[in-house]
């Protein structure tokens, strides 16, 4: 009887590395760790250096856009300012020779409000009436006099300074605060605390998270190595580099929410990770089997991160915006999850081994002639 031929293993497909190939995984990891274990995997094969260089790209857009929005959010009060000035709701200033000029009735309170560290107090006054800050009822205060600039704050106390020592400071004379000067004053104020909030950003969300990322990939390594003594470090910090990506839009969803919570990013990052790495390291004929890597199916994250990046700068009215946000988020998931699994459940009836042909009965043995 013949033997039907074993099959051969069918091996695991690297992905190709044609530029646009590369292109396509590059930019579908913005989407594709959200619900596809067999990503995860392919992108363990792949160089390090890739999911770093995406890790880094992915933050910094982040990064970048939340930089937009606190710029256009600064950048908006300048209208407040220019307004507020219009209504007579703050006063022109000059300091002229030490002298202070206020166009506009007096005393005028700037601020008179109990914060969280304690009463404040903000307010000029040329005509004598407020002399000081009274500091039995305010614990940090600015007050302006005729030839004084009074300023009050617990760690250097009360302190009064000479106008005229304000105008040799500046080297101008007479110095103006008026709506062109302050309008003026804060496009510059915003743009320099632009670039600061941008280069802080950075910082956090790409060197530090890569730092965090670095230093868990290491301890889950060690962890694995117990199990898999010749499983490379690879796997864990590329998993680890992707699996930010679910984390951070979740978080974020918690956070439009106001249902975030100190380290909810973290836990996030650390249940996707462990998702990620069952995908890329396990042995079972389910993950191992590779099929075509299908990045098109990407383009179904595409409506989610435009509502995103649309929320961040028109930001949705609550509750309607939540609601929209989680509904379409939690599609986007579950839609991707159920297609790629479609996919590889055909792709493991495509490698499936064809059924054994039947063996023909056989004749039974005549009985022996009789002697």
């Amino acid at each position: 009887m013949e033997m039907s031929p074993v099959p051969a293993p069918v091996a695991e497909r690297t992905p190709s590395s044609g530029f646009l190939s590369g292109l396509g995984w590059f930019f579908s990891g913005a989407v594709l760790p959200m619900g596809s274990l067999s990503f995860y995997r392919a992108a363990s094969k792949r160089p390090v250096g890739l999911a770093i260089l995406f890790f880094f790209v992915f933050t910094i857009f982040i990064t970048f856009l939340t930089t937009i929005n606190a710029g256009v959010a600064m950048t908006g009060a300048v209208g407040q300012i220019r307004q507020a000035y219009q209504q007579g709701k703050i006063p022109d200033i000059a300091i002229r020779n030490g002298i202070a000029q206020v166009d506009g009735p007096q005393p005028f309170i700037f601020l008179n409000e109990r914060t969280s560290s304690g009463a404040l107090f903000i307010a000029a006054d040329t005509t004598g009436q407020l002399s000081s800050i009274d500091e039995s009822r305010y614990t940090q205060g600015v007050l302006l006099t005729r030839t004084e600039l009074h300023v009050l704050n617990p760690s250097q106390g009360y302190q009064r300074l000479p106008l005229s020592e304000i105008n040799a400071l500046f080297e101008t004379d007479p110095i103006v605060i008026n709506e062109q000067s302050v309008s003026n004053a804060w496009v510059a104020f915003s743009a320099i605390s632009t670039v600061l909030i941008f280069i802080g950003l950075v910082l956090w969300n790409s060197v530090v998270r890569l730092m965090i990322i670095v230093m868990l990939a290491l301890i889950f390594w060690g962890i694995g190595s117990l199990f898999r003594p010749k499983v490379g470090f690879g796997p864990f910090i590329i998993t680890g580099l992707y699996a930010i990506v679910p984390a951070v839009y979740i978080s974020h969803l918690f956070a439009r929410s106001q249902a975030s919570f100190f380290g909810l990013q973290t836990i996030l990052l650390i249940l996707f990770w462990a998702v990620a790495l069952v995908g890329a390291l396990a042995e079972g004929k389910f993950f191992s089997v590779a099929g075509t890597p299908h990045l098109w199916t990407a383009l179904l994250g595409v409506p989610m991160l435009l509502l995103f990046i649309v929320d961040m700068f028109a930001k949705l009215p609550s509750p309607a915006g939540e609601i929209v946000l989680w509904v379409v988020a939690l599609l986007t998931m579950l839609g991707l999850i159920a297609l790629r699994l479609y996919f590889h459940l055909t792709a493991m009836q495509a490698s499936a081994p064809p059924p054994a042909p039947p063996v023909p009965p056989q004749s039974p043995a005549p009985p022996p002639a009789a002697s």
